[in-house]
């Protein structure tokens, strides 16, 4: 009951106090240039900085979860958790006999194939190259019978034609020898058939001695007739004997054509038996097999992925892994990262790549650091919208995971610039600037400024005022004061 009413009187004195302060303002205002209570600063140079700030937490910004990619029994576990690791350091090895079988087996298998590949291919270039051979030589008996049979028929047809032509020319030219002979013999009987004519009409010889001319006149035409006959018999049997000639040569170029067919389908059946027989010697599948093999050899032994400490150890010797199961976690705290939601009334403020500077309290330090990534996707809080952002910087060996971070990026940046107190800064309803300054007759008065940047404590006088200038400011105690005040 005693505390209640403690209490109540330090409020009461509270009220009181603030009363008291809100009255001397009042006061100090409507004193105006009479002389009223104000204080007193000067133009100065200060530094003045604007930043945005956000608040987070530090942790590490490289962390990789080494994960087992099969299912075998741990052999060796060569790290303990808390080591540090370089890169590719192995961290367990893993039971891999049943893949090393494989690859042996494979190994074999591959070498065998290789070696009855390499003796088909052999037998299939030797009988290639033995038709080549032939060819090249001349050496194939089915080819060369054809080749004489065609030459032979050539040449018989040759003959034939000429023959042809010879007697055909013969009977048109009336050179045939059994015709010109005939046709000599029947002049000779005409003539001496018309001599025995004249001798008969003189009554020379008689009728018995010309009938005997006309006999000897009638077969010399007889043998005419039959040596014409014979002639061009002979010439149709020339013909004849031609085209038969003829069709045995033609006979003969299509055994020849297709003796020479017939060998080149061979050379081709040898060609394709060899390219068939390389193509089946193709172990590639087998290889491919095998190097996969040997590849997964490797997921047998598990290896920090980066540089670090291993911050997470799943693994012992003789307990089996889990395929796809995280078995290790390596930590690289080189680089570190604080994550901080930017409001949606900053975020056209920021962007990545943004210089920032981290301050931790707990290390009262400072550290240079860049805004690298901001979330293209804002969340919802208390009906204001928020992009996640992350902040990297390089740490040293102080910083550890879990600090509190509070992060600063600058807005504007004036060093050593004209300057005033904000509380020395008056505004009119239209919100132009003014300070008070006395006259040279010592009146107070009012003198407008043009604002530069500020810091929320310190707001640079860009125009209106000169460095060392003095303005007078009512006093007007914050809240902090008020507190201290009534404590007091």
């Amino acid at each position: 009951m005693k505390k209640l009413k403690k209490s109540r009187k330090k409020l009461i004195a509270l009220i009181a106090v603030i009363l008291v302060a809100a009255a001397a303002v009042v006061s100090a205002v409507r004193a105006g240039g009479s002389g009223g209570r104000y204080l007193e600063t000067m133009v100065q140079a200060r530094d003045i900085i604007s930043y945005l700030e956000f608040s987070g937490n530090i942790e590490a910004s490289d962390v990789s979860t080494v994960y087992a990619s099969v299912t075998a029994q741990v052999t060796e576990v060569p790290v303990e958790e808390g080591d540090w690791v370089e890169a590719g350091d192995v961290i367990a090895v893993l039971d891999s006999s049943d893949v090393e079988y494989n690859i042996s087996l494979q190994e074999a298998n591959l070498k065998q194939a290789q070696l009855s590949d390499s003796y088909n291919i052999k037998d299939s270039q030797t009988s290639l190259d033995n038709l080549n051979t032939q060819l090249e030589e001349g050496l194939n008996s089915t080819l060369n019978t054809a080749q004489e049979t065609l030459l032979s028929a050539q040449e018989s047809y040759q003959t034939a034609v000429e023959t042809y032509n010879r007697a055909k020319e013969e009977l048109e030219g009336g050179t045939n020898q059994s015709v010109v002979s005939a046709r000599q013999s029947l002049a000779s009987a005409q003539a001496s058939y018309d001599s025995a004519v004249n001798q008969h009409e003189n009554h020379l010889i008689t009728d018995e001695a010309l009938a005997t001319y006309a006999v000897t006149l009638s077969n010399a035409q007889e043998s005419l007739r039959l040596a014409e006959e014979n002639a061009e018999k002979e010439v149709q049997d020339y013909y004849d004997d031609m085209v038969s000639a003829e069709e045995s040569l033609a006979d003969a170029e299509r055994d020849y054509e297709a003796a020479e067919l017939s060998m080149d389908q061979n050379v081709q059946t040898s060609e394709e038996a060899l390219e068939k027989t390389q193509a089946l010697a193709s172990q590639e599948a087998t290889e491919i097999e095998l190097e996969h093999l040997r590849e997964s050899l490797d997921d047998y032994t598990i290896t920090a992925p980066i540089s670090g400490y291993i911050t997470d150890l799943s693994l012992k010797e003789g307990e089996y892994t889990a395929s796809a199961a995280a078995a290790a976690e390596v930590t690289s705290f080189d680089t570190m990262q604080v994550k901080v939601k930017i409001s949606e009334y900053d975020v056209g403020k920021v962007k990545e790549g943004d210089a920032v500077q981290i301050h931790l309290d707990a290390l009262d330090k400072d550290y240079e650091g860049t805004i690298s990534r901001i979330s293209r996707t804002a969340t919802v809080e208390n009906e204001v919208s928020y992009l996640d952002a992350v902040v990297e910087f390089d740490a040293d060996d102080e910083v550890r995971d879990g600090l509190s971070a509070e992060v600063r990026l600058i807005r504007d940046q004036e060093l050593g610039v004209p300057a005033l107190p904000s509380e020395a800064i008056a505004y009119h309803d239209d919100n132009t600037a003014y300070v008070y300054i006395r006259d040279d007759a010592g009146k107070v008065v009012e003198q407008p400024v043009t604002l530069g940047a500020t810091d929320g404590t310190w707001v640079q006088i860009a125009d209106g005022l000169e460095m060392g200038e003095t303005v007078l400011y009512v006093y007007t105690p914050s809240y902090a004061d008020l507190m201290m005040m009534a404590a007091q």
